[in-house]
């Protein structure tokens, strides 16, 4: 046995205790840090009642979906209503910058909830590949979408 005095024994158990606190509560919340459902465009327990864009909304008229007024170019209200509530987001790092101006604004209204969640619609900077970012109002997180993505979630011709 290890021949200890009374205050290095002290040590050794204020260090093990320590390490046991670490280990009882630091690993689970890391390992359900890294498990946790990637973010959406709305949160997974709520329902859609309205999408409104500057110049469309898609409205949930009973059990169907509809796109008013009409566009030019015929779009399928229930494939958009879809792409709304399924829709996997991928966190981007992206510096913060006040001059950026959105191309595209999306108002989404929750069943049950008052105030209506605002997305926004930004060119990705320096990216030649078709790149966009979306950014919820008021929040710092900046999402990645394709321009395939950004088209169909915001209406936009985006070839202009």
């Amino acid at each position: 046995m290890v021949k200890l005095s009374r205050r290095n024994w002290n040590n050794v158990l204020i260090f093990a205790v320590l390490i046991l606190m670490f280990v009882l509560y630091g690993i689970p919340q890391r390992l359900s840090q890294l498990s946790a459902p990637a973010p959406r465009l709305i949160p997974a327990d709520t329902e859609l009642l309205m999408v409104a864009f500057a110049n469309a909304r898609l409205i949930k008229a009973g059990p169907q979906w509809q796109l008013q007024p009409a566009q030019a170019i015929p779009v399928d209200a229930a494939q958009l209503a879809l792409a709304w509530q399924h829709s996997l987001l991928t966190p981007a790092e992206v510096t913060a910058d006040s001059s950026r101006v959105p191309l595209a604004q999306a108002s989404v209204q929750l069943v049950g909830h008052s105030a209506p969640l605002i997305w926004l619609l930004y060119p990705a900077e320096g990216s030649a590949d078709g790149q966009y970012l979306l950014q919820q109002a008021g929040q710092p997180q900046f999402y990645q979408l394709s321009a395939a993505q950004a088209a169909q979630l915001f209406l936009v011709d985006l070839a202009e």
